[in-house]
This record gives C-alpha cells, structure tokens and sequence, in this order.
C-alpha cells in the first residue's frame, strides 16, 4: 500500500513538473515588445532607442533562466523588456519564436 503510495506521490510530481515546464511565461503590464540590437554594454538598443542597464537588472532567456549580458550569443533578438522609474531597463526577456509571433514581432 505504501509503495502504491510512492508511485502515486511520484506520478502527481512529474505530471506536475511537466506542466510547469509546458506553461507560457506572463509578463508584467507594463512590459513592451521591441527588437533589441547588439550595442556597447552597458547600453541595449531597442528598436530606435538606446537604454542603459539598470543595476540589478536581469536578463532572462528562452528558457526563463537569468543570464548574464556579455553571455548573449544574438546580435539581434525579439524581446520583451521592462524600464524602471528612472527609465533604464530593468527587466528582458529574450522571446522564442512562438512568443515573438504572439506578441507581433515576426510573422
């Protein structure tokens, strides 16, 4: 019965974990969609404008994991960002294809 149990409680987890990991991200309300271009660090180019880093800003990949700048790979990218009160960027989030083409940046 207890071993019944187990596989159970283990079954419900992975079902669980694979839901997670399935789920579409939210971003926040106040979050805009733009094409960031590759430029000098501290300084992102997005569409026409270029915005600084804010410190303790993340940077999130496809797959939600925080990454740091001198790790982006892309020269240019969809992306969904967030500024802060004083106008820096404070929050990206590099888009998947699928996302990029929810949120009208490609077709």
């Amino acid at each position: 019965m207890q071993k019944l149990l187990y596989m159970f409680l283990a079954s419900l987890l992975a079902l669980l974990c694979a839901t997670q990991a399935c789920a579409a991200r939210d971003f926040p309300p106040q979050a805009r969609r733009g094409d960031m271009q590759a430029y000098r660090y501290p300084l992102i180019k997005i569409g026409d404008r270029v915005y600084r880093l804010a410190a303790g800003s993340h940077l999130y990949n496809e797959q939600n994991l925080i990454i740091m700048p001198a790790s982006l790979s892309v020269q240019t990218a969809p992306v969904m960002y967030q500024l802060d009160t004083s106008g820096d960027l404070s929050r990206i989030w590099l888009l998947t294809r699928e996302e990029a083409a929810q949120h009208g940046l490609i077709k």
